[in-house]
């Protein structure tokens, strides 16, 4: 059966700590969507989402099934990276920033695909970084990512703080999710609606082919139906 997915890459054995307070929070509800093939706003009373954990981002972009649009009502969703580091700035230039980078890099590639960097820290460690921000002191790992890889600010959020046993916290967290999530749907169903007007613009010309125009308004239907 074909089914969205949330990809998580865990090289740091982050995932299970928090597996258990991640997976009660789905499946996701109450999604507005204020996009689609009548521009008007939909509300998604539940969004079924699969979750895989990989120990390393193992899809090229180039192999993502959301890449073809007949595959639009399946394949990754969202793609998030698990973090955490007590690492000094040295280690994190040479170490976590060019493997976050490099996958960042890749992801970003994948239409109809968002993705999100989840940093979870310790009560202490929020601590430190809170200590430091009121002395005007931005140095922690999470910080860095921030400054790294956040963008613009009208991207939404895409580097995200969590600590694990803060119900807030998670609120937060799954708040960014779901806005990357919509993102993601309103992305793919635009890649379809546009290449379904070009080819309903070239109907009459020799070769034309329905086949593959009928493919591309069936994955429109299966995405619809698996929210």
């Amino acid at each position: 059966m074909q089914q969205l997915t949330l990809n998580i890459v865990d090289e740091n054995g982050v995932w299970e700590r928090i597996e258990q307070d991640f997976t009660s929070r789905l499946p996701l509800r109450n999604l507005i969507w204020k996009g689609g093939l009548t521009q008007s706003a939909r509300f998604i009373e539940q969004l079924d989402i699969k979750v895989t954990v990989d120990e390393a981002d193992n899809v090229s972009s180039h192999d993502t099934l959301a890449l073809a649009s007949e595959h639009a009502g399946s394949g990754r969703l969202l793609n998030i990276c698990l973090l955490e580091s007590d690492s000094d700035a040295d280690t994190y230039k040479a170490v976590i920033k060019p493997r976050v980078k490099a996958w960042v890099g890749r992801v970003s590639q994948r239409k109809g695909e968002g993705w999100m960097i989840v940093y979870v820290a310790s009560a202490e460690e929020i601590q430190r970084m809170s200590n430091n921000k009121f002395l005007s002191m931005r140095t922690s790992v999470f910080d860095r990512l921030k400054s790294d890889f956040q963008g613009k600010k009208d991207a939404g959020e895409h580097v995200v703080l969590l600590q694990a046993g803060a119900v807030e916290s998670w609120n937060s967290a799954f708040l960014a999710m779901r806005e990357r999530v919509v993102q993601a749907l309103e992305e793919r169903v635009s890649q379809l609606a546009d290449d379904m007007r070009r080819m309903d613009a070239n109907r009459m010309l020799p070769g034309w082919n329905y086949c593959k125009f009928f493919v591309l308004k069936e994955g429109v239907v299966r995405l619809y139906r698996l929210m």
